[in-house]
């Protein structure tokens, strides 16, 4: 389950403070920083959310609804990588120990749902996402990544960050030797 909400949160929501590929992350950090001057404002972070938002609202009255969402929610191309190897991961372990694996079926069970998204970012209870709810996720992250509190985020934080998170490479819990 855990799986499912990152993916939508991310889905949506994907700003350069959030947990990225090395590659991606340049790109996204790009995007983000709309004046090019190798900062992230809080305020280009919120205009780069609100961007995201609208392209969803389709009735402009600044809430997300079940039937403005599209039936297929679309999975950004860092997420989808990310997947993949997630899914050939689990069909090796299948094999190493006799079982057969369905991946189109284990795939369908991380898509991302408009419903699952309703439910993962509706904080109020309305059935309506605000900007707000949705942009709660980025701004967690933004605030994480803003090591020295001053409302800018540089790529050299946002490493930082990502080190005192998740340890010294900085890409994540399996990189320690975790498992979960």
């Amino acid at each position: 389950m855990k799986t499912s909400t990152k993916v939508i949160s991310v889905a949506l929501a994907a700003l350069i403070t959030s947990q990225a590929q090395a590659g991606d992350r340049g790109e996204r950090f790009k995007e983000a920083d709309t004046d090019g001057n190798g900062v992230i404002t809080y305020e280009e972070m919120m205009a780069t959310v609100k961007t995201k938002f609208a392209k969803f609202d389709k009735n402009g009255d600044g809430y997300l609804e079940l039937a403005e969402l599209p039936k297929e929610m679309p999975i950004p191309e860092h997420m989808e990588k990310r997947m993949k190897r997630h899914m050939e991961r689990m069909e090796e372990r299948a094999e190493e120990n006799g079982h057969d694996f369905d991946s189109e079926k284990m795939g369908d069970k991380w898509k991302p749902t408009r419903i699952k998204f309703i439910a993962r970012h509706d904080r109020d209870g309305d059935e309506k996402v605000s900007v707000d709810e949705f942009a709660s996720g980025a701004v967690r992250h933004f605030k994480r990544a803003d090591v020295n509190g001053n409302g800018e985020v540089t790529k050299d934080e946002i490493k930082e960050a990502m080190k005192q998170r998740f340890g010294k490479k900085g890409k994540g819990h399996r990189d320690r030797g975790w498992r979960r």
